[in-house]
This record gives C-alpha cells, structure tokens and sequence, in this order.
C-alpha cells in the first residue's frame, strides 16, 4: 500500500524526516493512504475461507511480479513459506557473538531454509553497521530508524536502495480494530516500519489482492464478538489466546513454540530494551564496544532535540540501564491513515482518521 507523510505542502517518506519539520512548523505531520477505496464495496460474506484467500494470493503475487519474501519462521511467515514458490528468501540475524543465543526466536525459520535447500540472502548485521549512531541525519536518510541498540533497519535500508526485486513481501501484520458500544472499526495505521519507501507488500492486510484484507479483518472482528465481547476500545492481538485467534485468520500454528510470548505489555514495560536489544547490549560489552551503546543513547537524545516538540510526535519512555545511568527511549507516534466502520455486508470509509471523533 502506497503511503507518506505530509507537512503543510512536503511530503517525506521518513517519519522522523516529517516529525521534524513539524517539530520547526508546528503543523502536524500526516500520514496519507492511497488506495483507500480499495477495499469497498466487498462483502465478507460472499468470500471464500482464510486458507484459500491466502493461497491465491501467494501465488497471484509470484506470477505477477518478482517477488523477494521476508521470512523469520514466525507463525504468520511461515504460514506463507509453502503457499508459492518464492524466489528469493530473505532474512537478518543481529547476533554478533552466539547468533543461536541473540538471535534464538528466528533459528528455526533459518534452519528451516537450510534443511530445505531453498534459495536465501541472509543479512548479518556487523560491527560496522554499529557506525549508523554516529550519524546525526540517519533517522532522516534512513526511513526505517528506530531506537533499539541493534540497527536491524540497516538492512532493509539497503534493500530499498538497491531494488533488486519488484515486490518486496512483509508477513506479519494483524489488523488493529477500534470497538465502540456495539460498533467496529478498522484502522489502517503506521505501525509496520519495515522496508519504508520500498514497493512492499504487507500480506495479509494490503491492498494487494484487497479480498484477503477484508476476510481478516472480519475474521479478528468475529473471534472477538465471540471470545471477548465485554472489550472496548483498542483491540489488541496480543492480548488473546493467541494461537487460537491466529488459527482463526488462517495461519499455521503448528510449529515449535517461540522461546517467548510477546504480550502487549512486554512492549510498555521493555520498549526497545526487549530481551533480543538486552542480548545485543551484553555482546557489545563482552566485545569492550561500550562506545557504540554510549553513541546509541547519545542518537536518542538528539533525535529528542530535533523532534520532541512537534505534536503528538514522539513517545519518550525512561529506562535504568546498569553501567549507564537513565536512557530515554525516543518512539514515534503511530499515526491513523483511514478508518473504516464494519457493517455486516462490508466496510464504510469514514470522511475523517480521527478516533476522537469516533
């Protein structure tokens, strides 16, 4: 789905490169959807089950473009691994020492490529790429910044730099529903910060082949009529069974249990100090490289400098990190491209994004 950010009359792929005009202007920075009507005018009852939806769509987008698959053995990717054929499948790994340690939630996607021979680029994210927080102008150039200690998003910046590939393919995105007294709502939002400025295609809910989109929104909408009822407001997937409504969206869950249940609070509570970043900072200590964590925290805080004031721009979270006193956690804002009201035979845009005016 195309998408950018708009302030006053600029527009930037960036998010960061908007939050700091609108730190100068005072305007706030938009997040614009093309394509938004895409998904009308489609009634959910007359589509076909998650399974095939899912199916036809791996392989409409292999025989219509060339397609470069993003894959970590997580439930939503590896149920697309085996729908088609796929070119090219692409993977990193942040582990500077134990990459089995560091790394420990993506191994079995990566033995998953080499047991079954299939073609892959592997990215491993080297001790020179720790340089990237040295730049004043990274979270400006580089679309897909963000304050975790590893900079993964070096990866992804260099893939859409060289565009290899015409389609580079996402899987991991669950839809965010709004609910109100009896009311639902789907929000398209900026929360994938993957592959920004890329042609990417967010699987299961893009504009690619728009049916797909419906029948899981519909599907999340109904799993929570049914199981959580009571809820209001936000609905988050993390916060079910999440196998359970996951096997309801059509995925595969039968694969080895990840080493770690991510909760929605885990990401209140952690931020971007999560178990992989705390594995990450241990490497770098171990390597005598406390250097690179100091220039970390110093981009954070000049990120903060640049942007803190524009509004309803960034999230600053502190955390006690030991040997370095407290460390302020810049995170964007995430922002509302559309929203659209559920009605049983299908979805209605709203003239607005704002939730307020729900």
């Amino acid at each position: 789905m195309k998408s950018y950010y708009r302030v006053g009359t600029e527009t930037y792929v960036s998010p960061y490169a908007a939050l700091k005009q609108s730190a100068k202007t005072g305007e706030f920075a938009e997040w614009c959807v093309d394509s938004k009507e895409s998904f009308l005018d489609i009634d959910p009852a007359q589509l076909p089950s998650n399974a095939e939806l899912i199916g036809a769509k791996a392989q409409y987008l292999n025989s219509t473009y060339n397609c470069r698959f993003h894959y970590s053995g997580g439930i939503d990717s590896h149920t697309l691994i085996t729908q088609t054929n796929w070119p090219m499948h692409y993977m990193y790994l942040r582990g500077l020492i134990n990459v089995r340690h560091v790394d420990e939630e993506y191994m079995f996607g990566y033995d998953y490529l080499q047991e079954h021979n299939l073609p892959s680029q592997i990215k491993y994210i080297t001790i020179e790429d720790y340089a990237i927080w040295k730049d004043p102008q990274a979270p400006y150039n580089c679309p897909g910044w963000y304050h975790g200690v590893c900079p993964t998003w070096v990866s992804g910046h260099a893939l859409v730099e060289l565009q290899e590939y015409e389609l580079e393919v996402t899987g991991y995105e669950k839809p965010l529903l709004y609910k109100k007294d009896n009311d639902y709502y789907w929000l398209i939002n900026d929360g994938p910060d993957v592959l920004l400025g890329a042609n990417r295609c967010d699987f299961f809910i893009d504009d690619y082949y728009p049916e797909l989109a419906v029948k899981q929104i519909y599907s999340f909408k109904n799993y929570f009529a049914r199981v959580y009822p009571e809820l209001q407001g936000f609905l988050y997937w993390k916060e079910t069974d999440q196998d359970d409504l996951l096997s309801n969206m059509g995925r595969n869950v039968n694969r080895p249990e990840q080493p770690y249940t991510k909760r929605i609070d885990d990401w209140w509570d952690e931020h971007f100090l999560n178990y992989k970043h705390r594995r990450t900072i241990a490497e770098l200590e171990t390597l005598n490289r406390q250097d690179i964590i100091k220039d970390w925290i110093r981009a954070g805080e000049q990120l903060i400098e640049d942007c803190n004031s524009a509004p309803h721009g960034l999230r600053i979270t502190e955390k006690q990190l030991p040997g370095y006193g407290t460390v302020r956690l810049p995170a964007r804002i995430n922002r509302i491209g559309a929203i659209y009201k559920m009605h049983t035979t299908g979805l209605e845009l709203l003239d607005h994004a704002d939730i307020s005016k729900i």
